[in-house]
């Protein structure tokens, strides 16, 4: 549930399924499939105005933990967790972003800030996929990455537990890739 906290926070809405991951490049509805991993809303009990949560895809040996962080003035952090597994997660999200020729960072950063914007209050996740037809509870949020230069969507649901990213634009694919990579490790 969202807090009044968060509330502050959060302004707008989206997320896919977490346990459905990125399998072929297409659906059958013709959508790029985004990758959806589970998230879990921590305490911020040093900063009220800072919604954080802890992000995990996979699980055992191909686990993948990360933190993203939302502050109230649009912008917002991810954070490195040691002991992460992200082999699976980075395959899986080259497929999502549609990557042709995704390649790692040799940069590994304990941050990675981001800007963001909210595309609406919170709302329903559509059968076929995007977001829409009424209140519901995800937020559908476009970030921006390497100063601005880089897009790609992250929708989460505070109340399921899921979020995703997905693609905004094919040509951000292997940049957005390279990015994450530099604290996804």
């Amino acid at each position: 549930m969202i807090t009044r906290r968060s509330a502050l926070i959060v302004l707008a809405g989206a997320a896919l399924p977490g346990g459905v991951c990125a399998e072929s490049q297409i659906a059958d509805n013709g959508r790029i499939p985004p990758l959806g991993f589970a998230v879990t809303q921590l305490p911020n009990r040093s900063n009220p105005d800072v919604l954080t949560l802890m992000a995990t895809y996979g699980e055992g040996d191909n686990e993948t933990k990360f933190v993203i962080e939302i502050q109230r003035d649009s912008h917002g952090v991810f954070r490195h967790l040691p002991a992460s597994h992200p082999a699976k997660f980075f395959e899986d999200l080259g497929k999502a972003l549609m990557a042709t020729a995704p390649r790692f960072s040799d940069e590994k950063h304990q941050t990675l800030p981001f800007d963001m914007v909210f595309l609406g209050p919170p709302t329903t996740r559509l059968p076929g996929g995007g977001y829409g037809e009424g209140p519901g509870d995800w937020y559908a949020t476009k970030l921006f990455l390497d100063q601005d230069q880089l897009e790609v969507y992250f929708n989460f649901n505070l109340v399921s537990g899921e979020a995703e990213f997905s693609l905004k634009d094919e040509s951000y694919g292997d940049a957005v890739f390279y990015e994450l990579s530099k604290v996804i490790w």
